[in-house]
């Protein structure tokens, strides 16, 4: 029996709404997955891990969440709107110079990836493979950053001069090294000072804005 002020989970409800209710679990389950899928591994985690975290019982995380997948992939947006969040946070801070725009906004990204080290295992590792649909999540993220690349370069290019050349197709490439970058800077364990990586990272993009420009 259910004591009077508490539900299931033992846990007061009196005076919040079970629609907030509902969004407070959701919110442990997702916190509590991003510790366990960036430290465990999304395959070394089990749906009653996460709820033993969260402190929520099995049967409300499927009010929330389908299976276990349903959830990595809302983890997943979380991580990555956190990402894009830190490279346009970086970008709004800079002056109008896109080559310090270029570099604020991957010190950004690399702080956040270096701070957080949750962050990439979900983002480059946890996430690859798992299914099609998970897989379109990624592409869509690929995608979302392309387009911060293509606002902030695109001014800078030189079509006329390039009338072939998909300025997209360019740009995918670019983020495609950027995350190469990261990835294997986080298999080295952060074995490069951050100023290093960031030089690196602004080399090529420099290049490729080089090659583009008038």
């Amino acid at each position: 029996m259910t004591a009077p002020g508490f539900d299931a989970d033992g846990r007061r409800y009196r005076g919040a709404a079970p629609g907030q209710r509902q969004q407070e679990r959701r919110a442990r389950l997702i916190e509590a997955a991003t510790e366990a899928f960036g430290t465990e591994g999304y395959r070394n985690t089990t749906v009653t891990t996460i709820c033993a975290a969260a402190g929520v019982g099995k049967r409300y995380f499927y009010e929330s969440f389908s299976d276990s997948e349903d959830l990595l992939l809302e983890v997943y947006r979380e991580i990555a709107a956190r990402m894009i969040e830190s490279i346009h946070a970086g970008i709004s801070t800079a002056d109008t110079d896109v080559t310090t725009q270029v570099r604020v906004a991957l010190a950004a990204y690399f702080q956040l990836i270096h701070d957080d080290p949750r962050v990439p295992r979900i983002a480059f590792f946890e996430i690859l493979g798992v299914s099609p649909a998970v897989d379109r999540a990624y592409r869509d993220v690929l995608d979302a950053l392309v387009d911060i690349c293509l606002a902030l370069l695109t001014p800078h290019v030189d079509h006329d001069a390039h009338p072939a050349v998909s300025v997209r197709t360019v740009l995918l490439g670019l983020v495609g090294a950027i995350v190469i970058i990261a990835q294997q800077w986080v298999l080295s364990d952060y074995r490069q000072p951050i100023g290093d990586v960031v030089d690196s990272a602004c080399l090529v993009v420099g290049a490729v804005l080089e090659r583009l420009s008038p």
